[in-house]
């Protein structure tokens, strides 16, 4: 095997790209991608040995939230390849709901944005991936998100009521128990928030007016997680009123969103939350500017639909909440713009145009469905000639599955480590297997590089997600079936009976909430937008299960129990699995 590693083999491929997009104006192309390439593409591109170009702020822009996910993680894995920090990479997804549909987003993906927006304003190297659909969106002005965040700082102070009414305006709702991002809890010196900055919820300790103790906490437990020194509380809304404002602290309604134009004297753009000017990355441009008219024409459809209802307070016109292409455009024009493109470029406009130099793997006979496994690591040893070859495993017993898999069959493997990459060696490398999550693999052998997943290796056909579902599904789906009575589990407390729903008042908002009755009568008033906290209870026909205790902590030593029992049996059935394996694969040899 040549002794020229990797990294300086992609390096020098893409050269031409890197100097392009290092002019500041430069409008390059890379052809032939698929599967992965785009991922490993653009992380080489990052890579120091090409320049100053990991230095500076991108966004890559591509035609669907699941694209841009998919593309986010691939850069994920690709960065842990070659030991560049993930740190800087962030997502920023749409939001779920039709345009102009009456319903606030989901707080989960608000945190997602308001996370991604954060990171932007405080990282200036932000390697920011998004939808089309996330770009056209307007959004609120860089200064009211900014002076609107709230800071806390071990052993600084804040007044009670100032803490409060920040709370509130940000789009936080006071509960007796925080349970879910945008919610807090105050019992005498103890603030409980669960910020949509963090995946837990933090707690803050008081001593008079004084922060005594920042910490994270498991909600389940209540148990501390980890201690801060500072803490960030990011808005739950997109909707944020001036602390002068009459209505500050009242209930935000469930489509302010929609109304935020009205709310502001101009809205911002993505464009205007980076700090200097990024590098343009587009996914297909030709394909994003179909997108953007085929999303127009569902926005106009959406707001048409709501000019013929009969309301006091219109909603804003299509234009104030949305981008169109040529606007999109006129932030792009004359910068480094970077096109991905599967074939060729959509125009004459770009240049250079630099090939990826990359196959399927089904193209060298990999993933055959049927393929004895000796003939499989036939082709792979002969890859090896030319190539690392890298088994991308989806979980740490898949990974010692394939190592003894392949020691088995009396070939080298190892683990891979940061230094494989940069590794130069005149002998044929090992087979390297690591853990991730790559969405395909491919075979680049002018790289000297050749990546597959298990799913190719033992033609598993291709992973996908899950179509995500709407947090409250699975119990919606029952709810209509489901009688006063009847056996239901909360998530966190356990099991309880159904007694109906019932409209409540709280702080001046009016909503439905669930009704669950637990040991010794005492009850839990659980609101709509938190059903994906319960669900049916199934266990034996006949058998009345025993309600827990509504606070103690029974329910959180059987939930622990049971999760160790998971572990041990998925270890032992990776064990099985893995000696099947060898028993079923000899019979091949």
């Amino acid at each position: 095997m040549p002794d020229t590693i990797s990294t300086a083999s992609a390096s020098q491929w893409f050269a031409p790209v890197a100097t392009a997009l290092g002019s500041g104006t430069g409008r390059p192309s890379v052809t032939g991608l698929h599967s992965s390439t785009a991922g490993l593409a653009l992380t080489t591109l990052l890579h120091p040995q090409l320049g100053k170009l990991g230095s500076r702020p991108w966004l890559i822009v591509a035609g669907s939230d699941e694209a841009a996910e998919r593309l986010f993680d691939d850069l994920h894995f690709f960065h842990d390849l070659i030991g560049l920090p993930t740190a800087p990479l962030a997502l920023f997804p749409k939001w779920e709901t039709l345009p102009y549909e009456g319903s606030a987003p989901h707080v989960g993906l608000i945190a997602r944005r308001m996370n991604a927006l954060h990171h932007v304003r405080t990282a200036p190297q932000t390697i920011l991936v998004t939808s089309i659909a996330a770009l056209m969106q307007r959004l609120l002005p860089v200064t009211t998100f900014t002076h609107t965040t709230l800071q806390f700082k071990l052993r600084g102070s804040i007044e009670r009521e100032i803490l409060t009414g920040g709370l509130l305006r940000l789009g936080y709702r006071r509960v007796s128990v925080v349970e879910i991002p945008g919610e807090f809890s105050i019992r005498g010196g103890i603030v409980d928030i669960f910020s949509t900055a963090y995946a837990e919820p933090l707690r803050v300790e008081f001593l008079g007016e004084t922060i005594d103790s920042l910490r994270l906490f498991d909600p389940a437990t209540q148990k501390s997680t980890a201690k801060l020194d500072r803490a960030v509380i990011l808005p739950a809304r997109e909707y944020l009123r001036a602390e002068t404002s009459p209505d500050a602290l009242a209930p935000i309604p469930v489509d302010a969103e929609w109304r935020a134009p009205d709310l502001y004297p101009d809205m911002n753009t993505l464009f205007d939350y980076f700090t200097e000017q990024p590098v343009f990355v587009l996914d297909q441009p030709a394909a994003l500017e179909g997108a953007c008219a085929d999303l127009w024409g569902k926005i106009d459809d959406g707001y048409l639909r709501h000019a013929d209802r009969e309301t006091i307070v219109p909603y804003p016109s299509p234009e104030r909440l949305f981008l169109s292409w040529p606007e999109l455009m006129d932030h792009m024009n004359g910068r480094s713009t970077l096109a991905l493109e599967p074939l060729t470029p959509s125009d004459m406009s770009w240049s250079p145009v630099q090939a990826f130099p990359a196959q399927t793997p089904s193209s060298a006979g990999l993933g055959a469905r049927g393929m004895p496994f000796s003939q499989t690591l036939a082709i792979m040893d002969r890859l090896r000639e030319e190539c690392r070859v890298v088994l991308v495993a989806r979980s740490r017993g898949q990974v010692d599955r394939l190592l003894a898999l392949l020691r088995e069959h009396d070939v080298p493997a190892t683990e891979w480590t940061v230094g494989a990459w940069t590794a130069s060696s005149k002998t044929k490398a090992p087979f390297y297997v690591l853990h991730g999550d790559l969405s395909a693999g491919f075979l680049a052998p002018d790289l000297r590089l050749a990546i597959l997943t298990e799913e190719e290796l033992f033609a598993k056909g291709a992973r996908h997600k899950p179509q995500a579902k709407s947090k409250a599904a699975t119990f919606l789906s029952s709810l209509e079936d489901l009688n006063v009575g009847d056996y239901v589990v909360h998530v966190q407390h356990g099991i309880a009976k159904y007694q109906g729903l019932k409209r409540l008042s709280v702080q001046d908002f009016d909503s439905d909430y669930l009704i669950l009755e637990f040991a010794a009568g005492d009850k839990l008033y659980i609101p709509l937008e938190k059903l994906n906290h319960v669900q049916r209870y199934s266990g034996a026909d006949g058998h009345a299960p025993r309600l827990e205790r509504l606070g103690g902590t029974s329910w959180a030593k059987t939930t622990a129990r049971v999760k160790q029992d998971i572990e041990e049996m998925a270890h032992e059935l990776v064990d099985l699995y893995a000696n099947r394996e060898l028993v079923t694969r000899h019979a091949y040899g």
